[in-house]
């Protein structure tokens, strides 16, 4: 990937996420997309507090065009390591895609000089909730953002241990 073929990478590998997670999920998804954009951070938190900081920040954050994102990753292409789209909500009307990155200033400085002339990597990814026993079972896409389901679905799963 290069900073010209940037927008066409991510052009791409969008049409992929939608049909992953319309294939894991029972949700209708849209093909109307807006974006977020999310630094990916390293932090000692678990991963239920990082999952909840996370949410509490884009929560916040306006949607953007797909015009309007590129250009911001564009100005960060040269210190880009990874790019990984999610799907942070999605309706029938619209789905919203967090567009998270992983920086090579936040790698360990060793690896850092081994990458550093590395173009960015890119992933899509959908989040399975951790309860789900059958992999092949269906769940709703919006999952991460119902904290009262996240909470009781832990608490059956604790029990049943």
């Amino acid at each position: 990937m290069t900073s010209d073929s940037l927008q066409q990478e991510i052009q791409e590998a969008i049409p992929e996420l939608l049909n992953m997670a319309r294939g894991m999920s029972w949700n209708k998804i849209s093909n109307n997309c807006k974006f977020i954009l999310t630094e990916i951070k390293d932090s000692n938190r678990s991963f239920n507090d990082q999952r909840m900081l996370l949410k509490k920040e884009n929560d916040k954050k306006t949607p953007l065009l797909f015009q309007q994102v590129i250009p911001i990753l564009q100005t960060l292409y040269k210190n880009l390591y990874d790019i990984n789209l999610y799907i942070y909500k999605s309706s029938k009307d619209l789905t919203v895609i967090d567009i998270r990155y992983y920086q090579k200033s936040s790698l360990d400085k060793d690896y850092r000089q081994k990458v550093t002339d590395s173009p960015p990597m890119i992933h899509s990814k959908v989040a399975i909730p951790a309860w789900l026993l059958n992999k092949n079972e269906k769940f709703d896409i919006n999952w991460e953002r119902k904290l009262w389901l996240i909470r009781w679905k832990l608490f059956c799963l604790r029990h049943k241990l």
